[in-house]
């Protein structure tokens, strides 16, 4: 109503104003006051009901903490005395004494001055009958009648092995005339000591100094209004403690009023400012807008411009570029060792190198330069006006510098460096792509002439480079697009001349370069982190093409990156059960790389490995400086002798020493050895002799495609048939174009 009657008076002053301008503010003024007005009324009662149910709430929240405190107190206090008389040697000669009824009161006399109880009986409880009482007077009649009760209460007499209370707690009961602690105790079999204590004045005014519970005190059955039931007893005669609350409502009401007033002046204040929402949120959605801009146009970890900034700079400059005009610079950058850091010390480590190279390049650039991050550990360089190519190299050779010095994070010192390759327009190009292709080239000179360097680009850079750069752009479109072959190698039985198993070798024939070298793309397959796709392209073409040979066993080289994948034996016996082919007839071939970090690791790995049934050779034994160490230690079943024994054997006497021991260690150990690179009559005499198991090298056929083997095995079957030896009949196809790199990247 108050409400309302303000309303109305409002409205009739401003009919009363007239229609003019200065009314019709008023009116308006007003009528955007009413929602605020009726708004901080309605919060201000709600808050009021709130306060008022919050005080009651919390008033009863303290009556039952301070009534628990009570009760636990009591009890402990109960159990305390129970737990003292369970120790006490009196109660054996009192079950003992138990026929005699004059020594019984006699120890029961003894036990109620120790612990100053006032009564105590001892019960049967076969027939709940006393056996023995002692106390004094009145209080004896009390407590006496006041244990019967208790005993018919319980069913002592009906209930085989009952208590007298339940097992050992306390309760506290009042039996009529004034409160007691009761206790129970076990004597014997068939015997009950019951005892009592009171709880006097002085133990209230204990209890209620140390509980802080004010008038602390005890009402009868009738009782009062602050009166608190408290521990229910056996029967109706049951003891009433009450006391003064630590806490009343209204006090809980007077601490809440400041909330209040805080609270109302909280809603003025939102309501002042009622009238700024829309301009807040106007300029917040443009704040909005512009942080979305800055974001897509800037890396939001260096906060650098992004690639596409870059690219529409460089085009605005070289549209802009005149005839006369200084040259247009790109220096693409390119950080070394930076996955290193990221491996070694985490990625916030690596976010922590990208944010201060730039900073630091940034610093040395001048204000019409730009650095813009294109991804990763790549950034780019523009100068729009370059000087010439002294003063850029002169940039560039700053750039490294500024990079040497360390990074830091939590202590640690990151280093890392930076390869720089760099084009100039209109010599090195005139379009966007021209020049990024120039400059890119160049930094892969740069990285390939040992890292940490500047290179310009040059128009007579060597095919080697140029073949190079095309591996590092092309090879995972190769390897996704399935654009690979494997060939196979046989490895030849020394004694018989037949073929006993297959190498498999990977090889790249590009549409337009034709055949690349393995030692060129595996190579830069493991530095472009693509050695485990390439690696699991060979195992899964290798197990198709083992379907033609049954019996033969496919050799297959394993990468150490690939090896230690977690996953790796799981993901090989998949592999061989998706070819239905069983793990016998893969060999999986490993080069000390993969033993030497991690060794527990290779060799649990290796252990299941054997267990599925694969089979595992050492390659280019002898090439490093613990393979003994490794023969007894991991579970090989042949070894493959590297091609070097083999090259110096007519030359000196050592090679054939080295290679004779090298097969009777094999042999001694139960392994297959099998020799690598055979290439003349004489070195197959020399190893048939000395008890080699394998010969596998261009004497007996380069490596051939599948074709071919399932040609090779056609004819040996022909030559058996026909009585001629196996190895004239092995073919020498056309050879494909092959390295001396290791057969995985072979």
């Amino acid at each position: 109503m108050p409400l309302r009657c303000v309303i109305l008076l409002v409205h009739e002053f401003l009919m009363m104003s007239g229609p003019s301008a200065k009314a019709s503010s008023l009116r308006g003024a007003s009528l955007s006051l009413i929602p605020v007005f009726v708004l901080v009324l309605s919060v201000i009662g709600s808050m009021a009901i709130v306060a008022q149910r919050a005080a009651y709430h919390q008033e009863a929240v303290e009556l039952e903490r301070e009534k628990r405190q009570l009760a636990q107190t009591l009890n402990y206090g109960a159990d305390q005395l129970l737990q003292q008389i369970s120790r006490d040697d009196a109660l054996g000669e009192l079950f003992q004494a138990q026929r005699d009824s004059d020594r019984a009161e006699r120890l029961i006399g003894a036990l109620l001055r120790r612990y100053g109880a006032d009564y105590g009986t001892l019960l049967s409880r076969t027939d709940g009958q006393i056996l023995a009482e002692k106390a004094e007077g009145e209080i004896r009649r009390l407590r006496t009648e006041f244990v019967l009760a208790l005993v018919d209460s319980s069913r002592l007499r009906s209930t085989e092995g009952s208590m007298l209370g339940i097992g050992r707690e306390a309760r506290i009961l009042h039996d009529g005339q004034q409160p007691l602690e009761l206790v129970t105790v076990p004597v014997g079999r068939n015997l009950l000591l019951a005892v009592t204590r009171p709880i006097t004045a002085s133990a209230l005014r204990r209890l209620s100094g140390m509980l802080s519970l004010p008038n602390l005190r005890l009402v009868g059955d009738d009782g009062d209004n602050e009166a608190t039931h408290m521990l229910q007893g056996v029967d109706s005669r049951t003891m009433k403690l009450a006391w003064t609350p630590n806490r009343s409502a209204s006090q809980t009401m007077a601490d809440l009023s400041i909330y209040g007033i805080i609270a109302a002046i909280f809603v003025a204040a939102v309501a002042a400012g009622l009238f700024r929402i829309i301009r807040v949120e106007t300029a917040a959605i443009l704040q909005r807008e512009a942080k979305a801009s800055f974001d897509a146009r800037h890396d939001a970890l260096s906060g650098l411009p992004n690639r596409a900034v870059f690219c529409a700079a460089l085009e605005n400059s070289l549209a802009a570029m005149e005839p006369g005009d200084p040259p247009v610079a790109v220096l693409l950058l390119d950080l070394d060792k930076f996955k290193e850091v990221n491996d070694t010390y985490g990625h916030a480590a690596g976010d922590k190198v990208i944010v201060g190279f730039g900073q630091r390049v940034r610093a040395l650039l001048h204000q019409t330069d730009m650095i813009a991050r294109l991804g990763g550990d790549e950034f780019a360089v523009l100068l729009p006006k370059a000087s010439s190519h002294k003063d850029v190299g002169k940039l560039a050779q700053n750039i490294i510098d500024a990079t040497f010095e360390p990074f830091t994070k939590d202590g640690a010192a990151l280093h890392v460096g930076v390869s720089v390759g760099i084009a100039f327009s209109p010599d090195d190009g005139r379009d966007m792509a021209t020049l990024l292709r120039a400059a890119d080239t160049a930094l892969y000179r740069a990285k390939n002439e040992g890292r940490n360097r500047f290179a310009f680009y040059e128009h007579r850079m060597t095919e080697a480079e140029r073949m190079r750069k095309l591996v590092d752009d092309e090879l995972p479109g190769a390897i996704a697009n399935n654009e690979l072959m494997l060939v196979y190698q046989p490895q030849i039985e020394s004694q018989t001349g037949k073929i006993a198993s297959v190498e498999a070798l990977v090889r790249w024939r590009h549409p337009q370069h034709g055949m690349i070298s393995p030692a060129l793309f595996v190579a830069a397959a493991e530095e472009r982190n693509l050695i485990v796709p390439l690696g699991d392209w060979v195992l899964r073409q290798a197990a198709r093409d083992a379907q033609r040979w049954p019996g033969l066993r496919v050799g297959i080289n394993v990468s150490a990156i690939q090896f230690r994948q977690p996953n790796f034996v799981e993901h090989v016996t998949a592999i061989a059960a998706q070819a239905d082919l069983e793990p016998s007839r893969l060999e999986l071939e490993l080069t000390e790389g993969v033993l030497v970090e991690h060794a527990d690791q290779a060799e649990e790995a290796m252990m299941r490995l054997r267990d599925v049934g694969f089979r595992l050779a050492l390659d280019d034994f002898g090439t490093g400086y613990s393979s003994m160490i490794y023969l007894r230690r991991f579970a090989f079943d042949k070894i493959k002798m590297d091609k070097s024994f083999l090259d110096s054997l007519e030359e000196t006497g050592e090679s054939a020493i080295l290679v004779h021991s090298a097969v009777h260690l094999g042999r001694a150990l139960g392994l297959e050895v099998t020799a690598e690179g055979v290439e003349t009559e004489e070195q197959r005499r020399f190893l048939r002799a000395v008890g080699c198991h394998y010969l596998q090298g261009y004497l007996f056929s380069k490596p051939v495609a599948a074709e071919a083997i399932t040609a090779m095995l056609a004819a040996e079957r022909e030559s058996e048939n026909g009585g001629r030896k196996p190895e004239a009949m092995l073919p020498q196809p056309e050879s494909l174009p092959t390295s001396s790199a290791h057969p995985n990247a072979a």
